[in-house]
């Protein structure tokens, strides 16, 4: 009906403009009641699909709903040079030989005039997986005098429990590198005759966390300090049965988690500072914050400009709001919250305070830094997910989405070269294709949306080493998401903050191009012939910056 709708406007030639005005807003309407149909098809679906789990009584972690693919990476990669085929590294790297096994040739299948000219070196990879248990004579003696034993200490990583350290350093990898259940990862053991007990096995994993405790807050101090720059995403989680968040922290040289029970400002004011309570300051800075971001009632203002300079921490602060608003007012007393935990974050010297951070445009992550850099990724996606039914505004859509990726991929050859007087010229570019109008009204707001966030999309015109995408907290993001998927949720706090530990490990090991298996297992035996992740973090992004200078 459309298609035939348009034939017949294409064949009238030109239009008195109302005519032409009302037809462009009749067919915007067809477009809104299309989507607002769309939105309860789906909604109908996953409401059926929910209905469907509970009568089978199993957990969801999701809504259930259907999703298309609105990947822009088929677009995006048009712009950008092809990559070299993956290389074999088995071909080049350097094999550690353990075993030399000669093969002769037997000398009755060989002719008379057979001579040898040499050896062929062929490698083969293989691995021995087989128990190995020890069994310690420990001398014991007894002092009557002092009434006291005396014993024999156990060499260093096989004085903890039932387990050495090479067995509890490969549940830990089996876990977090190879992403196993606990019920598989005893069912593997099992088959190479260790006797593990399911106890054991979550024991492990959880109680060994508390020797990583130091090397995870140094490992994000030094993240911290490597860069000007932070990522940052979050997704879900379950603790306890119930809905948390797992936020992620991370640059190049490290990959930070952590499992929190919200995803506001507060949390991410934690994640900034690897903190559990946060503080509070009250000054100036934090009244004109109130004022001009905020817009808190003058009456207010005056009552924090009576308290002067005043540092709380959250019980504090928690004891203040009470008396002031008691139960009510609860937008007004979280702004004054907000503007005062941010205040004391930027004036803090306990960690550095980030001055770019990485992200989406979601509310919780605004005000905190100095500068916001968004993805360039996020924004398109809102354009693919536009779906016109009238074909003149899918050609209208189709024509911007190109030049949105081509003015993207102006950015990327800007990173590479950057200068002042290009990146005038690319705010110019900026301004001219968002202030293009077309009459398909889900299109021109979906531009002036993006019109509006100029500033902190254009950030790389001033901070180029800042990436134009969240990608890397996004892949982080979805190694707790798969994670969640083999074992839904962590039964306890103490749980998953284990799990923060060891994935953070785990994923800043694969960074640096550590093996996760041999620092857990060094550490674990106490002999620390690896230097700290946090050594590692600083001398790799010391290197870096010198390259670039």
């Amino acid at each position: 009906m459309l298609a035939a709708v348009e034939a017949i406007l294409s064949s009238t030639g030109s239009l008195p403009p109302e005519v032409q005005t009302a037809i462009e807003t009749l067919l915007n309407i067809v477009e809104i009641l299309t989507q607002e149909n769309k939105s309860l098809r789906s909604e109908v679906e996953r409401l059926g699909k929910l209905l469907e789990e509970r009568k089978r009584a199993k957990t969801t972690t999701g809504d259930g709903a259907k999703t298309n693919d609105h990947s822009s990476e088929g677009r995006r990669a048009r712009r950008t040079p092809k990559q070299r085929p993956a290389i074999d590294r088995r071909s080049f790297k350097a094999l550690t030989i353990h075993e030399e096994v000669e093969c002769p040739v037997d000398p009755s299948t060989l002719p008379p005039d057979a001579v040898r000219l040499g050896d062929e070196f062929v490698n083969v990879q293989d691995v021995v997986i087989r128990p190995h248990n020890i069994q310690f004579l420990r001398h014991v003696y007894y002092s009557a005098k002092e009434k006291e034993f005396f014993r024999g200490p156990l060499p260093q990583g096989y004085d903890v429990g039932d387990f050495g350290a090479d067995l509890r350093s490969l549940i830990l990898s089996l876990k977090y590198c190879g992403n196993m259940s606990e019920p598989k990862i005893r069912e593997f053991l099992e088959n190479f005759d260790v006797e593990v007990s399911a106890g054991s096995v979550s024991n492990i994993l959880t109680k060994t966390a508390d020797q990583f405790e130091q090397e995870f807050d140094d490992l994000v101090l030094a993240g911290l300090n490597s860069t000007a720059y932070q990522q940052t995403d979050d997704t879900s989680a379950r603790v306890a049965g119930e809905f948390w968040h797992t936020h992620v922290l991370c640059n190049p040289y490290y990959a930070a988690y952590f499992t929190l029970p919200t995803r506001d400002r507060f949390a991410v004011l934690a994640v900034l500072q690897n903190t559990q309570e946060l503080h509070y300051l009250l000054n100036k800075t934090t009244r004109d914050l109130l004022r001009n971001d905020f817009i808190v009632p003058e009456k207010w203002q005056r009552r924090l400009e009576e308290l002067g300079d005043v540092q709380l921490d959250q019980p504090s602060m928690d004891q203040l709001l009470g008396d002031w608003f008691k139960t009510s007012n609860r937008q007004l007393r979280v702004s004054i919250a907000h503007a005062a935990a941010i205040v004391y974050y930027r004036q803090q010297s306990a960690v550095p305070v980030v001055q770019t951070l990485v992200c989406d445009d979601a509310p919780q992550f605004k005000l905190l830094t100095e500068n916001l850099a968004l993805c360039w990724i996020h924004e398109g996606r809102h354009y693919e997910r536009l779906t016109p039914v009238v074909r003149r505004h899918a050609e209208m859509l189709e024509s911007f989405v190109e030049r949105f990726w081509d003015y993207y991929s102006s950015l990327q050859d800007y990173r590479a070269g950057p200068n002042d007087e290009r990146a005038a010229e690319l705010r110019r570019e900026f301004d001219e294709l968002m202030s293009t109008r077309t009459g398909y009204k889900a299109l021109d707001d979906r531009i002036a949306t993006t019109a509006g966030n100029k500033a902190d999309l254009l950030t790389v015109l001033s901070i180029p080493t800042v990436p134009l995408h969240n990608n890397a907290s996004e892949l982080l993001a979805r190694v707790s998401a798969r994670r969640r998927d083999v074992s839904l949720h962590s039964k306890s706090v103490r749980g998953a903050r284990s799990m923060d530990i060891f994935t953070s490990i785990v994923q800043t090991c694969k960074k640096l191009g550590v093996s996760a298996y041999e620092y857990l297992r060094d550490r674990l035996h106490g002999q620390n012939e690896f230097p700290s992740l946090a050594e590692m973090i600083a001398e790799v992004s010391q290197a870096k910056e010198l390259a670039i200078c």
